[in-house]
């Protein structure tokens, strides 16, 4: 069996794939450099005192949108919306944003898609047409539970390419975002574990977004492997795993978050 003709899960499992964590570091940064989004979660976040809280946010809502309930859905998407309601910029702002703005919301998804198909394809090979596009569909909803208009989330791989190099074009760090990437890269509100290994993520997701290099370089010490050659390289490994433990990080999640629902 080639590469590109290996036996890749359809998209329903692919969006609860542990692996996929991998690629959680460089959507992040990729989300942090939008202007925007940057502004607003350094002054709506409390990165340095409680740097994990908004991946487990993100990760919970992730999973319960790619798996849970329409009901879980539905009250997980209203519960973000809500923390969403009151990040909005100041009058006279130099850069203006509202969580609530539907290119903000489409520019997240878009990042978690984007890292989400280079993880994939690291992993199992290049995706066929017809699931590349399942996929996106799929993954669109991150961004259509919380308002966004349905005809606003491409619908084809290259509709995707086009708008997320046309959003990524004004990608960069600021005076103002800037150091909220170096408390996420530096914080000591972590498990020891964590800041062990921060060093050695952070240096192999630095070449994922080599638009962004030149300003993270500073604050990332050392040289390590890149973060997608690294996936291919340890695919073989990950595919042997059994199915149950390769979800179980989406298994974990999708259970908090119905106990959570049900209490």
């Amino acid at each position: 069996m080639t590469r590109g003709t290996r036996r890749i899960p359809p998209a329903p499992r692919l969006q609860l794939e542990g692996v996929l964590l991998a690629g959680g570091l460089r959507a992040l940064l990729l989300q942090l450099a939008h202007p925007a989004v940057g502004h607003g979660v350094a002054r709506h976040s409390a990165f340095e005192t409680d740097p994990l809280a908004r991946l487990w946010g993100t990760l919970s809502y992730i999973y319960v949108v790619a798996a849970g309930e329409p009901d879980l859905v539905r009250r997980v998407a209203r519960e973000v919306g809500g923390a969403h309601r009151p990040v909005v910029s100041d009058a006279g702002a130099a850069v203006t944003y509202d969580a609530r703005d539907p290119d903000l919301q489409l520019w997240v998804a878009a990042t978690i898609h984007d890292t989400a198909v280079r993880i994939v394809e690291a992993v199992w090979g290049p995706m066929p047409l017809a699931l590349a596009d399942e996929l996106l569909a799929r993954n669109g909803r991150l961004a259509t539970a919380l308002g966004l208009p349905a005809d606003r989330w491409p619908r084809t791989r290259a509709e995707f390419d086009r708008v997320f190099a046309e959003a990524a074009a004004g990608l960069r760090f600021d005076e103002v975002t800037l150091p909220v990437v170096r408390a996420l890269l530096t914080s000591r509100a972590v498990p020891r574990w964590v800041r062990l290994v921060m060093p050695l993520y952070a240096r192999a997701t630095l070449g994922s977004v080599p638009a962004l290099a030149g300003q993270l370089a500073p604050l990332v010490a050392g040289r390590g492997p890149d973060l997608l050659p690294l996936a291919r390289r340890l695919a073989p490994l990950w595919r042997l795993l059994p199915r149950g433990l390769r979800r179980l990080p989406a298994r974990r999640f999708l259970a908090a978050a119905a106990a959570g629902a049900a209490a």
